[in-house]
């Protein structure tokens, strides 16, 4: 639903941070968390097991990438969607906050968000299927993306969105973000798209 614009990547620090981050995360929450939301989330995972059709948002978990890469490609444009060296590289910077929705035990959707200098965060992409679409699945992921930004003190979150995307443009006026500053040609000069932003 929005989108940052994929980067040339020329080493694979970034990749290898990520495959650390996430064999840590299997056997404890992700680092980013305080010890008070390790506590929570821990507990809300085991009294509150969702049902058949509801949503459970979770971190990221190794070996999900593929599945990931696949959500992409079907929510974005060829020009936009990310390849899998994309992906890594954004999933495994160091301040990445990466959410995952799941219904019945399928990855729905998914969340990147990275932390910024001066109390600031970006979301980096949204991607929701079509057909879980209308479920608050993306409200749920970016809810989750919001409360970990205020545990680590941010106070603005921004993000882009197509200029010609009104239908997500409507979906984060909902959420509070505010339109902006027009950015022309910021989909490798095939699309403009507008920053918003939020003040937590």
């Amino acid at each position: 639903m929005n989108r940052r614009p994929a980067k040339t990547l020329r080493d694979l620090r970034s990749l290898l941070q990520f495959g650390r981050v996430m064999v840590t995360s299997n056997v404890c929450p992700a680092s980013i968390r305080s010890a008070h939301s390790k506590i929570k989330n821990r507990i809300i995972f085991i009294m509150q097991r969702p049902g058949p059709h509801q949503t459970l948002i979770r971190d990221v978990l190794p070996g999900e990438i593929e599945r990931l890469h696949d959500i992409d490609q079907i929510c974005f444009p060829a020009y936009m969607a990310y390849s899998r060296t994309e992906l890594l590289y954004y999933l495994g910077h160091p301040t990445a906050i990466r959410k995952v929705a799941e219904i019945a035990g399928k990855i729905v959707g998914f969340a990147i968000g990275h932390i910024e200098p001066r109390k600031r965060a970006h979301v980096i992409t949204l991607d929701v299927e079509p057909e879980a679409r209308r479920r608050n699945v993306g409200s749920a992921l970016m809810k989750a993306l919001h409360e970990e930004f205020r545990g680590r003190g941010v106070v603005l979150v921004e993000l882009e969105v197509d200029t010609a995307n009104e239908a997500a443009q409507r979906f984060y006026a909902r959420l509070g973000y505010e339109l902006g500053e027009l950015l022309r040609g910021y989909y490798k000069a095939r699309s403009d798209a507008y920053r918003m932003a939020l003040l937590l």
